[in-house]
Parts: structure tokens; C-alpha cells; sequence
């Protein structure tokens, strides 16, 4: 009975349930991070970085379960739509949908990179813990709806999602037990774990390393 979790790179997840195996945001990792085939696959949205065709076409096998945003489901032939405030029950394994978006990073157009309609992000209930995993977004408002957060996956670059600063404020919204920082990018996730650690006692930090397991 375990619940393993690996960074593949960049957002890119892959959740060991016992014997399921979930791809999260599929995109990140060579090739030989996407042999064993999953039982479910999770997209956020769109943007390749976030559901890469490739990456999904080596995971999937016949009776694998794809669950998208609304607008990503277009895009992936036999793929389930799921959007914020809606839940989907796998096996046992209970995936909420729950808001993600931009507010303050725009294009040129003035539209967000990632308005709230083109994304849904996860909670998923699995082995009796509740693992935000966030996508691409800055700190919004909803975030201050989380409840019981055991892990919770955070982008932290500031480019096209919430910088260091705002994902501090967004772990002192959700009050997670453990925070693991994703897309950093350019930032450094040592710096992060210290102000995290720093500001908010009682949260631990887990920084991830590309192609390791962590148990939770």
C-alpha cells in the first residue's frame, strides 16, 4: 500500500497509487520516464508544456482514462472533461476540479496567458491524503477555499505562473502540510523551501529531484 511521487521535469508528475500509475501534465522527462503505461493521465490545458501529444501517446495504452479541461478535451481523442467544481471517481481515486488562471500576466493582447477558462486543476483524494497540484496560475482567490491540504504542487517561476513571493502568500492561504515546488525555471526551489520554512512553521518543503521517487 503505497503512494509514490516522481518529478519527470518541468510540471511534469508521474503518481504511483499501489499499482495505478498517473501522469500528471505530461511534458517533461525523456522518453523512458513514460514506459509504464498509466491507468489515468490528468491535463491541466493545452499549452504542449502542460499535455504534449507525444508524452501522451507513449503512456497510453487501450483502458488508459484521459481527464482535461473542457478545451483540452477537443484535443485528445476519448478524453473526459472536467471542469472546476466538478469530480471524477477512479477507482476509488476521487479527482476534483478546482480553478486556475491569470490575473496579472498578459500577452500583448491583454489577454491572460492562462484565462480561467482554458484550464482545470486538480485535487486528487487518493490513499486517504489530498494532493493539490496547482498548473499554471498565480495566488487567486480560490486558493483560500483548499481545505486540507496534504501536499501541495506549486509553480514558483514568475514568468507565466505565480512568482516565489506569491506562491509564499498562496502556501499561507492553503496552510498545506507539505509543499513541493514545480516550473521553477529559473528560480531556485532551495531559496523557496527557506522562506517557506521561514514564515510559515509547520509547513514542510519538499523539493523535488528529476527521476527520483518520493514517498508521501
Amino acid at each position: 500500500m503505497s503512494l509514490i511521487l516522481r518529478l519527470l521535469g518541468h510540471a511534469s508528475f508521474k503518481l504511483k497509487v499501489d499499482e495505478k500509475i498517473i501522469y500528471i501534465d505530461p511534458y517533461g522527462g525523456d522518453a523512458s520516464e513514460y514506459s509504464e503505461k498509466a491507468d489515468l493521465i490528468l491535463s491541466t490545458h493545452e499549452h504542449r508544456d502542460h499535455s504534449d501529444p507525444d508524452k501522451i501517446a507513449l503512456a497510453r495504452k487501450d483502458s488508459t482514462v484521459i481527464i482535461t479541461s473542457t478545451k483540452n478535451s477537443a484535443n485528445i481523442e476519448g478524453s473526459i472533461a472536467l471542469d472546476p467544481d466538478q469530480k471524477h471517481d477512479f477507482k476509488g481515486i476521487i479527482i476534483h476540479g478546482v480553478p486556475g488562471y491569470n490575473v496579472i500576466r498578459k500577452r500583448d493582447s491583454g489577454e491572460p496567458f492562462h484565462p480561467r477558462e482554458i484550464q482545470t486543476a486538480f485535487v486528487i483524494e487518493a490513499k486517504g491524503k489530498r494532493i493539490y497540484f496547482a498548473g499554471d496560475t498565480e495566488f487567486i482567490e480560490e486558493m483560500k477555499d483548499l481545505k486540507d491540504i496534504d501536499y501541495a504542487l506549486l509553480p514558483i517561476d514568475g514568468h507565466y505562473t505565480m512568482s516565489p513571493k506569491e506562491a509564499l502568500d498562496a502556501v499561507g492561504a492553503i496552510m498545506p502540510k507539505n509543499v513541493v515546488p514545480m516550473h521553477w525555471r529559473d528560480q531556485n526551489p532551495e531559496d523557496f523551501k527557506k522562506d517557506v520554512e521561514k514564515t510559515h512553521s509547520g509547513v514542510s518543503v519538499l523539493v523535488p529531484k528529476p527521476g527520483t521517487d518520493m514517498e508521501l
